[in-house]
């Protein structure tokens, strides 16, 4: 392990030339080259493992106490302190207890006779023992170990709640098995006790005094008629009142008319609201601290009218809030295709898939502006490290946006005429994967990330102020390796045999480089093959329907990403990488755009949790959709609970434990039918 890291990291240990007394820094610089060396070994799966041999030189750090005054291990004391930042504590009080239970651990950071005390740990952090700088510098530092950590797919922090004492290693975990229905129930309950509250003190409606309905009995209503399938309003408040202790339950048609005067601003800012508290509740126990994976995307809320046509006045359009064609097609079977649309942003990836923020999208209101608006909001939420978006979000205001928010971005690329001429040349000079990078994307506005070589002495000779320079912009192009082919339009089999004769050379071609992206990246043809998983076929599906000059034989090798990520090397500094550095380089970026469908499947399950309706007025329809994000994102809360406390995040790391019709049968028993007012 050392001496690999010497080979990646010449300077290192970096702070052996420097006084880390009076400047701290270099302290960071080596922690940070010791993790992304550790984290690059695939064996090394295991955060708190890393802390445990993670080198941190107490007197380095200025550690302000004689060797022989100090009962405890100095560097072990420091590893405890890591520890309680990487898990998000912010006291030694949840520290002890979590060591209390993990005798091997305690020995591992390096504890001799046992762990030290509570107050030792408190006089370590709060006694002058550290100035600030160099607490600093440990900030920073568990702050790479988490970034890192999940840069290679590893979870952190990996257990953030302490298991069920009455659950004794469950060993494979099933969804149909009693105990996870048990936890389950015992979970939602708990759950549903803290995010009711959250729910009732953030959404509010606009009511005289004199009203005889409890409020709640509204939001006890909507989330009631949202568990049931097919529900709207009028049938859904008559099924409520027969099962809700209340004795007063609002009508069907009092219950529109009031959510139906909340504006989408106003909307927004409650959904806001209660997730700013569930992520709180999150955070208690460690979960989404540090930068998260996000995605963008818009889905469509269908009008359920057939006949709906565009209506026009004297101002022209006269709603526009309803997208789609203008008029009925010519057959009286084809209906106008017409809709309403919300632009969401959902944090993805290892993280709790909670919705932050939605928008209902107008006419002619641009992709950039979605963005914007998104990322002012979800950004105060958040610290969001990189935002993933499909391609009809390529488009250099969008990439603006994102720098101006601080925020890095990943999405396919469009080929024109140029990119298209790129693969052709990629093809003739073999090579596997290519980065080019903008000549000037700089922005004043955009703040300083810490990176690797923002502690490095060339770094501050340089004079660069924090924020002054945006990171570059990059166009990567990574090998089309299970992409499918299919022929033009045509009955005329001599024409199509004709094509797969031509595209034969060009096929032989793919195979090999999938071949040789496979041996760079040390995986097998079928692993490499589903590096970039299913994302290659929505990419190419949009391939297919376009018709640009070129060789379209070498532009199905390969697929174009954009992302401003520093951790692609422009040209410039990877002339001297091999193709195996460079592949690995690149995929593990590009990878992280599998998590991208994570808001897909999302969508899927919010109308799970919709209240159905005929209505047309978009605000009413958009209340529906955002209130059905604040049930997803409690239930998703609740799925994290019982797969931590089951031990069964491995094995349902990408796909709820808790299913959501498991989660909707349970939470209608327990949403508010005896609420405590």
């Amino acid at each position: 392990m050392l001496d690999a890291l010497s080979a990646s990291h010449r300077e290192w240990p970096y702070s052996d030339n420097h006084d880390t007394v009076n400047d701290p820094w270099p302290l960071a610089w080596d922690a940070a080259a010791f993790i992304e060396e550790w984290f690059a070994h695939s064996e090394h799966n295991d955060l708190e493992e890393a802390i445990c041999y993670l080198p941190l030189n107490p007197w380095k750090f200025g550690y302000d106490i004689t060797t022989w005054h100090d009962k405890k291990e100095p560097q072990a004391l420091l590893r405890a302190h890591l520890l309680r930042i990487v898990k998000g504590w912010s006291g030694e009080t949840n520290l002890i207890e979590y060591l209390e239970d993990e005798p091997e651990l305690v020995e591992s950071l390096g504890f001799e006779d046992g762990c030290a005390s509570k107050s030792t740990l408190w006089r370590v952090w709060n006694d002058s023992r550290l100035e600030l700088d160099h607490k600093r510098v440990i900030w920073t530092i568990g702050q790479v170990l988490v970034n890192v950590a999940r840069e290679n797919d590893v979870p952190a922090p990996e257990e953030v709640f302490h298991p069920d004492p009455s659950v004794d290693d469950p060993g494979d975990v099933e969804q149909d098995d009693s105990t996870v229905r048990d936890r389950t129930i015992a979970n939602t309950r708990e759950v549903w006790e803290h995010a009711k509250p959250m729910l009732t003190e953030n959404y509010s409606l606009s009511r005289g005094d004199n009203a005889e309905v409890h409020e709640n009995a509204f939001w006890e209503s909507h989330a009631y008629m949202g568990s049931r399938a097919e529900m709207y309003a009028e049938d859904g408040t008559r099924n409520f009142a027969a099962e809700t202790t209340r004795d007063r339950v609002q009508t069907g048609s009092t219950h529109r008319h009031h959510i139906q005067k909340i504006n989408p601003e106003e909307a927004r800012q409650m959904h806001r609201d209660t997730t700013e508290a569930l992520i709180e509740r999150a955070r208690r126990d460690s979960e989404l601290v540090g930068g998260v994976l996000a995605s963008i995307d818009i889905t469509k809320s269908n009008p359920y009218r057939e006949n709906t046509e565009l209506e026009f006045d004297e101002d022209g359009l006269a709603n526009t809030w309803l997208l789609g064609y203008k008029e009925k097609g010519k057959d009286e079977d084809d209906l106008p295709d017409l809709h309403f649309q919300w632009a969401s942003i959902q944090i993805v990836g290892l993280d709790v898939p909670l919705v932050l923020d939605a928008i209902p999208v107008s006419r002619g209101l641009s992709r950039a502006a979605i963005v914007d608006e998104l990322l002012s909001k979800a950004t105060d939420m958040i610290d969001i490290e990189m935002v993933m978006m499909d391609r009809e979000f390529a488009h250099d205001p969008v990439k603006d946006v994102c720098e101006d928010r601080g925020v890095y971005y990943l999405n396919p690329g469009m080929m024109h005429t140029s990119e298209r001429a790129t693969c052709t040349r990629l093809r003739r000079q073999g090579k596997l994967v290519h980065i080019e990078q903008e000549e000037d994307s700089s922005s004043d506005n955009t703040p300083a990330r810490t990176t690797l070589t923002d502690f490095t002495e060339e770094s501050t000779e340089t004079g660069v102020e924090a924020g002054q320079d945006a990171p570059a912009r990059k166009s990567v192009y990574v090998p089309a390796m299970k992409a499918k082919r299919t022929a033009d339009d045509s009955d005329d089999e001599e024409q199509e045999s004709k094509q797969e004769d031509e595209s034969q050379d060009s096929n032989e071609y793919r195979e090999g480089l999938l071949s040789d992206f496979a041996e760079a990246t040390e995986e097998d043809e079928e692993s490499a093959g589903r590096m970039f998983g299913d994302l290659i076929e929505e990419i190419r599906e949009e391939e297919e329907e376009r018709r640009l000059p070129g060789n379209d034989e070498d532009t199905r090798l390969y697929l174009l990403f954009e992302t401003n990520h520093p951790d692609l090397q422009p040209p410039d500094d990877s002339e001297s990488l091999s193709e195996v550095e460079k592949a690995h380089m690149v995929s593990r970026i590009i990878r992280k755009y599998k998590y991208r469908w994570g808001i897909e499947n999302g969508f899927k399950q919010i109308k799970r949790f919709r209240v159905r309706t005929m209505s047309m007025k978009f605000e009413y329809r958009f209340f529906n959709f955002l209130y059905a994000c604040t049930m997803y994102n409690a239930w998703r809360l609740v799925d994290l609970l019982v797969k931590l406390e089951l031990l069964a995040d491995s094995e349902f790391r990408f796909k709820p434990l808790v299913t959501a019709d498991l989660f909707l049968t349970i939470a209608k028993d327990y949403a508010g039918l005896d609420p405590p007012d």
